[in-house]
């Protein structure tokens, strides 16, 4: 096997030996500096670029290679891998109810026909208020903003909802009831992803919209399973039908999917929380990209024609700013 491989085995807690980030580092001196440098004079912390599982580039401005660092919104980018998990292991369907789960929504004849699809999606309609409280029993009671389906909403709500159907099914299941602790043991451990930091809700529940802490190998592991469509090891570990989905737009927003933001063009105006000229006129993006984005700069980013997995975060959640164009022209420049 190649020694640069990026994922070494199942049992590994490290994907990149000693020697692979020794050449990788020595990589990066030559190829992608300029976007290494450019990441780090951002307060960038580290810099990883995967090329079908080949290590390319690896660099730490601060820490080191398992430090994990808070990813903010960019912790979205592990919900489709926690709905491909359930999936896969036959706890869901995307195309079923909400209301099957959260029993109370079927009285209601609005929300009664949301789907999981349509809410891991962003188009539910569902939003907390501004200044509102954010827990679980808030999110339940939510009433539709806009008919489901039709309008795209850049907001938390969804991510506590899921996290708690995620809950209520495995613990109906007999499973390992914490969504965070069954990703982690079932789907994350065996791909040698290092162990995950989570902040949690008043409820308990893990922050799937914004808590995790993880390590730029870890990161990368989990982005590398995505664009894998859920293969490891020649097995099917994770559904590839709602990893496809999470990679696809929707009519609400062709630019978002599960967790996820896509290149493209909308065909509504931007509200959204994360600032990006991933869409400007001339991003180098290419079509197929998508991205996990976190407030300051923390950046996850997937190219799945050209097998691209690049992790860039920074030092805290707000950082400098960050031009994901300018980024993605650098590293284009190298490939």
């Amino acid at each position: 096997m190649d020694r640069r491989a990026f994922l070494l085995s199942a049992a590994a807690c490290s994907a990149v030996s000693a020697s692979t980030a020794q050449l990788a580092l020595a990589q990066s001196t030559q190829r992608f500096a300029t976007a290494a440098s450019y990441s780090a004079q951002r307060d960038g912390a580290s810099f990883l670029v995967v090329r079908h599982g080949v290590v390319l580039a690896e660099h730490y401005s601060a820490g080191g290679a398992d430090t994990r660092w808070a990813i903010g919104m960019g912790t979205r980018a592990f919900m489709p891998l926690l709905a491909a998990s359930l999936v896969e292991d036959r706890l869901m369907t995307l195309d079923e109810p909400v209301a099957a789960t959260l029993g109370d929504w079927g009285a209601d004849p609005i929300k009664s026909t949301i789907s999981i699809r349509v809410l891991l999606s962003g188009a539910s309609g569902l939003s907390f208020e501004a200044n509102g409280p954010r827990d679980l029993a808030t999110a339940i009671a939510l009433q539709p903003h806009q008919a489901p389906g039709t309008e795209f909403s850049d907001d938390s709500a969804p991510y506590v909802l899921f996290s708690e159907i995620a809950r209520r099914k495995l613990t109906t299941a007999n499973r390992e009831p914490d969504p965070a602790r069954y990703l982690t043991s079932r789907t994350l451990l065996p791909i040698g992803c290092v162990p995950i930091g989570w902040t949690r809700t008043s409820d308990g529940l893990p922050r799937f919209d914004d808590g995790a802490a993880v390590s730029a190998r870890g990161w990368a592991q989990a982005g590398e399973l995505i664009r894998r469509q859920g293969v490891w090891r020649a097995q099917q570990i994770a559904s590839a039908d709602a990893l496809g989905e999470a990679m696809r737009g929707s009519f609400a927003e062709s630019r978002a999917g599960f967790g996820l933001w896509l290149s493209g063009r909308g065909r509504a105006r931007d509200n959204f929380a994360i600032e990006t000229d991933l869409w400007r006129t001339s991003s180098p993006a290419p079509i197929d990209l998508a991205m996990a984005a976190g407030q300051g700069g923390q950046r996850l980013y997937l190219a799945p024609a050209d097998g691209l997995v690049i992790v860039r975060q920074a030092r805290s959640l707000t950082s400098a700013s960050w031009s994901d164009a300018q980024f993605l022209s650098l590293i284009w420049r190298d490939l």
